[in-house]
């Protein structure tokens, strides 16, 4: 007994401290949920999505994180020193607790300040959550099927999952709402600030925005397919919502719009129904007034409900009317054929058009009982039907389809819209899927190219010798509606006809998206007039070495090669160069004149370099750095060496370097110095003040006489500044880069 009581006393003790150690906790700590229910994988973002604020109780449970720095005692923590060592770490906060309801991630950034380095690894963090997200919203059943019940003819359903999955493969210009961040992680690296940011959103909010997001791509989808009745489904479903300011600036905007884009469609429809039902049909012209309504009525909506309106009055009166269609019998895939519509009697002002595997206007105006209507023949199985208010019809379909897996052409432009066919073809192999991809590339691949050539170049020209980095595909095809028109077998290929739809806008921009969210920065090199291959080696070495990431030699040489046909300006093939995923292009031109010296039996080369560096998003050119020196050797080659393996060379290329601005790399330009010592013990003493100063010193050569180093991101004028305060050592300037240390 005595031993149950001392049990329960030393159980109430342990209480009270444990009690007592809570009181002592900050408050902004206490409400925060347990960081072991974080969300940490995408199944777990999928489970959220879909199910973790369906229960209103367990979400009011749930104190949203604190968004605020912690308080400056938690800050002043003290860090072990480290020394000589130039890596400032600032204390590290405690990373946020979140409980199920919220999906996180971590950015992270790099940048000159502080406040820098946070904005960059902010929007790194951002970026990282919206492709998190459309990770989830792919594979999230759940909410996929919301989005796609509406949809009943499997043909239009078909079309917008391809839309979709597009649309998650490509980033987008996406807002979220309710976004927050948080600061987890600061600290100096050489001279570069590091910053780590947590990025997190309340599930729900982001399962409301991105079904928005996606209704929105649904809609127009919809109204592309003329299918009004099933789009006024989403205009009933929204439109009560955008008072509620639940949607960011963005998406509330074309949630506006496009519901008025669906009650607009969907008002006129129903005015023509009304019109068409309250009409009185008495005799032949009052029955071809109605058949005009509902040639309209027919060309607007694919989904008008069985019974809308009444046809049955007209059959009586239309029992003589007459359509035929001449056109051609041999025709190729691919091909946009005319056809020659005669409506008998001449009084019939309109005809409405459908068909299978053909492209054509819906509505056709008859002028005298004629029209003349283009068609784009898709398949062997190809149709057309010209019919009078479906009462009347005539069909026309091709005695024979030949194939051309060449074909290339540009169907139609305006200004702000490009129609391109085009036939890819791929090995006929065991594995269909991969056969059918890499067909489908192919063709995407030429209409890429074909676009650029239209709207970047501005000519018809064909680009396909200018190669397309895979990762500009990957971003680009957002900006493409396509459906896949045909496919078969043909002289030992399997080929794919895709019929695509390009919107400039959507096109520049895209492209502009991929080149500003490069993996790293990208630049190409191209160079004329390096007649002995010197200049352009060492060019390409300097840029590497400073941190640039340049496109491969092989699409350089490409792109040099299509310039050479094409005799573009540099502006336009700068424009053309971000097909090979190119931030920038450097156009370097080498002038260089030999002159032999017979008294000193040597070659003097005056070599003289003008570099361009063009932005490829708007084909402006940033900057022109010049080069110009004279060295002599024992052959020109040798002449030409020294230039190119020369300090000034270098520094002409550091120059080139720090004129490209990349919003997400940052270059780094390495730095080669020069220390004739008066005696060894002075190279040491001097060594020991730069590893204090600087990062990353090091140690070309060290001799008793001399020490050499190279420095990142130091240059001349700075080095002199700190050389200068240094007393231990007297240090005086023989030229550039070199010095001279004494007592």
């Amino acid at each position: 007994m005595d031993s149950t009581i001392l049990l329960i006393i030393s159980a109430l003790l342990i209480g009270i401290l444990v009690a007592g150690f809570f009181l002592l906790i900050p408050k902004s700590e206490v409400n925060q949920p347990d960081t072991s229910l974080a969300i940490k994988t995408t199944e777990d973002i999928n489970k959220t999505i879909s199910t973790a604020t369906g229960s209103g109780s367990s979400q009011e449970q749930v104190q949203p994180p604190q968004t605020t720095q912690p308080s400056q005692s938690s800050q002043s923590s003290s860090q072990p020193q480290q020394p000589q060592q130039s890596v400032q770490i600032s204390p590290v906060q405690p990373p946020a607790q979140l409980s199920n309801a919220y999906i996180e991630v971590f950015g992270e950034g790099y940048g000159k300040t502080e406040l820098e380095a946070e904005e960059t690894a902010k929007n790194n963090g951002f970026q990282k959550l919206i492709e998190q997200l459309y990770v989830e919203v792919k594979s999230s059943a759940v909410l996929k099927e919301k989005l796609t019940t509406m949809v009943q003819d499997g043909k239009v359903k078909e079309r917008f999952e391809s839309q979709y999955e597009r649309t998650i493969q490509t980033r987008s210009e996406m807002e979220l709402l309710g976004v927050s961040y948080r600061t987890t992680e600061r600290k100096k690296v050489g001279n570069q600030y590091y910053a780590k940011v947590q990025v997190y959103i309340e599930a729900e909010k982001a399962k409301q925005q991105l079904e928005a997001f996606l209704a929105i791509r649904l809609g127009k989808s919809l109204l592309d397919s003329k299918m009004i009745f099933s789009a006024k489904a989403i205009a009933d479903k929204y439109e009560p919502l955008l008072s509620a300011n639940i949607f960011p600036p963005k998406t509330a905007q074309e949630l506006v719009q496009i519901v008025n884009d669906i009650r607009r469609r969907y008002d006129r429809v129903q005015n023509l129904i009304a019109s068409i039902n309250s009409a009185q049909v008495n005799d032949k012209k009052s029955a071809l007034e109605v058949a005009n309504y509902l040639n309209e009525l027919f060309s607007m909506v694919n989904d008008l409900p069985l019974g809308s309106v009444d046809v049955d009055k007209l059959k009586p009166f239309l029992n003589d009317v007459k359509i035929s269609i001449k056109g051609p019998q041999d025709v190729l895939l691919g091909e946009q054929v005319k056809l020659e519509i005669i409506v008998e009697p001449t009084q019939a002002k309109s005809v409405w058009i459908f068909g299978e595997q053909v492209e054509a206007q819906d509505l056709v105006t008859l002028s005298e009982g004629t029209a003349v209507l283009s068609v784009l023949v898709k398949s062997n199985t190809s149709r057309v039907t010209v019919s009078l208010a479906g009462v009347v019809n005539a069909t026309w379909a091709p005695g024979s389809v030949r194939i051309n897996p060449d074909i290339l052409k540009t169907v139609y432009k305006t200004d702000d819209e490009l129609k391109i066919l085009a036939s890819g073809t791929a090995k006929i192999t065991s594995d269909q899927k991969l056969r059918h991809e890499n067909a489908l590339r192919d063709a995407l691949v030429k209409t890429i190219k074909k676009a650029a050539s239209e709207l970047l170049v501005g000519s018809d020209r064909e680009l396909l010798d200018v190669p397309l980095d895979e990762y500009i595909l990957t971003k680009v095809i957002g900006a493409i509606d396509y459906e896949i028109s045909a496919t078969g077998e043909y002289a030992g290929l399997y080929y794919v006809l895709v019929s695509s739809t390009i919107k400039k806008y959507d096109f520049e921009n895209n492209l502009k998206e991929a080149l500003r969210n490069a993996p790293v920065g990208f630049a190409l090199v191209l160079t004329e007039g390096d007649k002995l291959g010197y200049v352009e080696p060492a060019i390409i070495n300097g840029l590497l070495s400073s941190g640039i990431k340049l496109v491969s030699k092989d699409f350089s040489r490409k792109i040099l090669e299509a310039q050479l046909k094409s005799n573009l300006p540099p502006n336009l093939l700068a424009r053309v160069t971000a097909l090979s995923a190119a931030r920038y292009l450097i156009y370097v031109i080498v002038n260089s004149a030999t002159t032999y010296l017979p008294d000193y039996k040597v070659y003097s080369v005056r070599t003289l370099i003008t570099t361009q560096i063009i932005d490829t998003i708007t084909g402006n050119m940033l900057d022109s750095v010049r080069f110009e020196e004279v060295n002599t050797g024992a052959t020109e080659q040798a002449a030409l060496s020294k230039t190119t393996s020369g300090q000034k060379f270098k520094e002409y290329v550091n120059a080139i370097a720090r004129s490209l601005k990349f919003e997400n790399a940052q270059p780094f330009a390495v730095y080669k110095y020069t220390f004739v010592l008066e005696r060894a013990i002075y190279g040491s003493i001097l060594l020991d003040y730069l590893n204090a100063k600087y990062d990353k010193v090091r140690v070309v050569e060290k001799t008793d006489t001399k020490l050499i180093v190279e420095i990142e991101n130091v240059p001349m004028s700075d080095m002199e500044k700190f050389l200068s305060a240094i007393d231990a050592v007297r240090i005086k300037k023989i030229s550039d880069f070199n010095y001279q240390v004494t007592k």
